[in-house]
């Protein structure tokens, strides 16, 4: 008989208590929140965060589980051409680039040109009979 009551007795104030802690810390959670930002604040000034993720964190296996497609797709890579290009003086390299080709194709004609004179002197200089220590008359 006493069991029963002591049942309900016991469970209503059980409940009372837990409505009064939760009414309580309601009340004092801004302030709970406030210290627990300040001290987080305060630890993170003074700890050299760098050194505690090398320590701690295995990039590695963090980078393991990164998906490089997605991040890839993500990056405008048309928009990074043309910056590399605009980076890039194009005009100068091609002015360049053309200019070392035509020097040298000039060369290589000037060269073929005065070894044809060369040939054609000497076709000339044995039709005409001609030795090589012959003066080249001019008219």
């Amino acid at each position: 008989m006493f069991g029963a009551q002591l049942d309900r007795g016991s469970n209503a104030l059980s409940q009372r208590g837990e409505e009064a802690l939760a009414a309580g810390i309601g009340s004092i959670r801004p302030l709970l929140t406030a210290v627990a930002l300040q001290v987080l604040q305060q630890t993170l000034a003074e700890m050299d965060l760098t050194k505690v993720v090398r320590d701690q964190l295995d990039i590695d296996a963090l980078l393991r589980t990164v998906n490089i497609d997605a991040i890839i797709d993500r990056v405008d890579l048309v928009g990074l051409a043309n910056s590399v290009i605009e980076g890039v003086d194009l005009p100068r390299i091609i002015r360049d680039s053309t200019m070392s080709v035509t020097t040298g194709a000039i060369g290589n004609v000037r060269a073929t040109g005065e070894l044809a004179d060369a040939m054609v002197s000497g076709i000339v200089n044995r039709v005409l009979g001609r030795t090589g220590d012959d003066p080249v008359e001019e008219p």
